[in-house]
């Protein structure tokens, strides 16, 4: 009797391993399910526009801070100050408006491409997407394709992107 309950003790205990090391493939798959979708969510926030007759030179200044600090909850602190500085967040607005056209999102693609192995709440991306350029009457006047990388931590307040890149606008977009 003693040996049948030291064989179910060693089964059970094997059984909670086993199952145990499936949840971290399953929780690791979870993270990097989620970690897309935060990508996807910011990319299609920022670069859709969708009112080509938008006056991006006639906003004032605090509603060009406004339309920036939109995209904070995305970010560390220090990854949105760096791209606020450098008015990333406005070029969509500032293309559609110079173009006079909408801009719509297609083809957002991810390949996971790793994390820092000292950090393991850290996740990597190559990612990829098309920008389609419609005038008033939404007719097609360009695509853009877009490629860039990104990094997502998992923070105490979530996942955040940590470091972003991405090809951008071209410049030709931003100007009259």
């Amino acid at each position: 009797m003693r040996k049948l309950f030291v064989l179910l003790c060693y089964s059970g205990a094997l059984l909670f391993l086993v199952s145990a090391c499936g949840n971290t493939d399953e929780d690791a798959s979870d993270s990097t399910n989620t970690a897309v979708g935060l990508g996807q969510r910011f990319i299609e926030e920022l670069y859709s526009v969708d009112n080509s007759s938008f006056d991006y030179n006639g906003m004032t200044a605090e509603s060009l801070i406004h339309a920036q600090n939109e995209f904070s909850s995305y970010f560390t602190e220090k990854e949105f100050e760096e791209l606020a500085n450098k008015r990333f967040f406005l070029m969509p607005l500032e293309a559609a408006s110079n173009q006079n056209n909408t801009i719509s999102v297609q083809n957002i693609e991810f390949e996971k491409t790793g994390g820092d192995p000292e950090e393991s709440n850290s996740l990597d991306f190559d990612h990829s997407f098309t920008l389609i350029f419609k005038d008033q009457e939404g007719n097609e006047q360009d695509k853009v394709k877009i490629e860039g990388q990104m990094t997502v931590i998992d923070t105490e307040n979530g996942l955040k992107i940590d470091r972003y890149h991405d090809s951008e606008i071209p410049i030709e977009k931003l100007n009259h």
